[in-house]
């Protein structure tokens, strides 16, 4: 089994953390109110258990929504869902009807309604353990980026999401990451212990490109226009700014320390990302290319970061302490650090912002939270 955040909590550097958080905390008042409440836009671009056992929830998913609820600053915790394991990454269907969870210590994908949170199928990986997935912005394929502890075996599960089942197998770089499907249907590979990211045909089931950057790409995300695409290099403390039509890096961002997770505004203007060491969020204005807030003290090791989708509130699981912050975006407050079990790796928020998924590494479940207001 690969514990992936516990690699990370081996990093640690104290002394650089007590300095940034000081020269942060000085800038806050004056900075942050004005450029993280410009990126709150309302529209745009933003990644087995027991059934029987598993609690059914009376509220909808949000699949039947045409329009975002009102996030809450002070979401509420909901169902906890057992799914055993060590369930690492939780990414939804675009449409939240649902859910795939990569579960390392088990070898296997497990499909999760967030309607009922029942589990619905169980798909094994048995090459490798399956660290991270993904799914297609049509909803149709899923990818796994699977490999051993060892990176004797690195590997791209590609499942199909009507029948659960896996379709191919393509080889690839040490450590595939968070992969994800590009604007241009390559399937972009960011490579946990290697410097640079690949580039996957995943018709042809074969690399096309291996592009050069800073060591240990984690994360990629897509900006609106699909010419530019933004990776987080975790043992680099930058972004990395990769052109989709050159396949090559124009620019680096510097950011905090051990970035790991990015995520996108509603609107398409700004890109957050959060710091696994120096435990704080990154803010970057895309137009610019250049980080115009920091929000320190998010939590403990945070793995992960989403917008709510009507762009006022942001979240971070925070692995090390068991909870997940919520971010005011118009003024760069933690409103909230609500408990969520023993952890937590990644989140997921539907696309209604009702509720959002949690995976709970260290106590093999996915907890509900209440995000709508």
């Amino acid at each position: 089994m690969v514990v992936h955040h516990g690699r990370h909590r081996r990093r640690n550097r104290t002394a650089r953390l007590a300095l940034i958080s000081a020269a942060v905390v000085l800038l806050l008042a004056g900075v942050v109110a004005v450029v993280l409440h410009a990126g709150s836009g309302h529209g745009g671009a933003s990644a087995a258990g027991n059934p029987s056992g598993t609690p059914t929830r009376t509220t909808a998913s949000s699949a039947s929504s045409t329009a975002p609820r009102p996030s809450s600053p002070t979401p509420t915790a909901g169902a906890v869902i057992a799914v055993g394991g060590t369930p690492h990454c939780v990414k939804l269907a675009p449409d939240g009807s649902f859910a795939y969870v990569a579960d390392p210590a088990a070898g296997t994908v497990i499909r999760l309604d967030p309607a009922t949170g029942r589990v619905t199928a169980t798909i094994a990986i048995p090459q490798a353990p399956p660290e991270m997935v993904s799914i297609a912005p049509d909803g149709r394929r899923a990818f796994v980026g699977a490999y051993t502890e060892d990176f004797a075996t690195d590997l791209v599960a590609v499942v199909d999401t009507a029948s659960n089942t896996v379709t191919r197998t393509i080889p690839v770089g040490r450590g595939p990451y968070a992969l994800a499907q590009g604007p241009d249907g390559r399937l972009y590979v960011p490579l946990y212990d290697d410097d640079h990211l690949e580039v996957v045909d995943p018709d042809a089931g074969a690399v096309v490109a291996r592009v050069p950057m800073a060591r240990s790409p984690h994360w990629i995300a897509f900006a609106p226009g699909g010419r530019t695409a933004y990776v987080p290099n975790h043992f680099s403390d930058v972004v990395s700014v990769l052109d989709l039509a050159s396949d090559r890096v124009t620019a680096t961002i510097g950011v905090g320390d051990g970035p790991h997770a990015i995520t996108l505004s509603p609107d398409g203007t700004r890109a957050a990302v959060v710091n696994y060491i120096s435990g704080d969020v990154s803010v970057i204005d895309l137009a610019t290319g250049t980080v115009v807030a920091t929000v320190p003290g998010v939590g403990a090791a945070p793995q992960d970061v989403e917008y709510a989708p009507d762009g006022r509130h942001l979240y971070t699981a925070n692995s090390n302490d068991g909870t997940v912050s919520v971010i005011d975006t118009a003024t760069g407050t933690v409103t909230a650090r609500v408990a969520t079990g023993a952890g937590p790796t990644s989140i997921a928020v539907l696309p209604d912002g009702t509720e959002a998924m949690v995976t709970g590494f260290d106590d093999g479940t996915v907890r509900m939270l209440r995000t709508g207001s």
